[in-house]
């Protein structure tokens, strides 16, 4: 094995050291041993869910005779966040939950769709509030709606809405 590097790790977008992406989410304990571990998503194939020591994460390896971060931050974070509130026909609730059902499945195998909730509003129960976390913004306003794959989500759920929702984008502060 290779000398550790001593960066601070958090979360945000890393690439590995052969190309991909992945996101680390957080930095836990093992519950019996103590040590470590770092939980983090691929954003490619199934974009499941891993967990490895801290010791591993941020290890140097060596890559054409030079020592590199195993997982590199990326200083250029561009994840961000879609926000739309879906206002659905009083008389459609149950069908709408059932129709995105199916499309939620269309959104997650998306490139650089990284994570979604759908919430219903207590007060109004025909108001729904729809969040995405994507990549870039380029990820859904180019990748998702100029795709076939936008077409199928636009024909399950589009008609569900009255008025058609406001999408926004949000993307969080970063220390400096």
């Amino acid at each position: 094995m290779s000398a550790a590097h001593t960066s601070v790790i958090r979360p945000g977008l890393y690439q590995h050291y052969k190309g991909p992406l992945y996101r680390v989410t957080q930095v836990v304990r093992h519950s019996e041993s103590e040590e470590s571990l770092v939980v983090y998503q691929a954003l490619y194939g199934e974009k499941g869910f891993w967990a490895r020591p801290l010791t591993m994460f941020d290890e140097l390896v060596k890559l054409d005779g030079a020592s590199v971060p195993r997982f590199r931050y990326l200083d250029e974070q561009t994840d961000v966040l879609e926000l739309a509130v879906l206002n659905v026909e009083p008389s459609e609730c149950d069908n709408f939950e059932q129709a995105f059902a199916d499309a939620e499945r269309i959104i997650a195998g998306m490139e650089g769709y990284l994570e979604h909730q759908l919430q219903q509003n207590v007060e109004r129960p025909t108001e729904y509030l729809l969040t995405v976390q994507w990549q870039s913004q380029e990820h859904h306003a180019i990748g998702f709606r100029q795709s076939d794959e936008y077409q199928q989500w636009r024909k399950l759920l589009h008609h569900f809405y009255s008025p058609m929702p406001k999408v926004e984008y949000y993307q969080g502060l970063r220390a400096r």
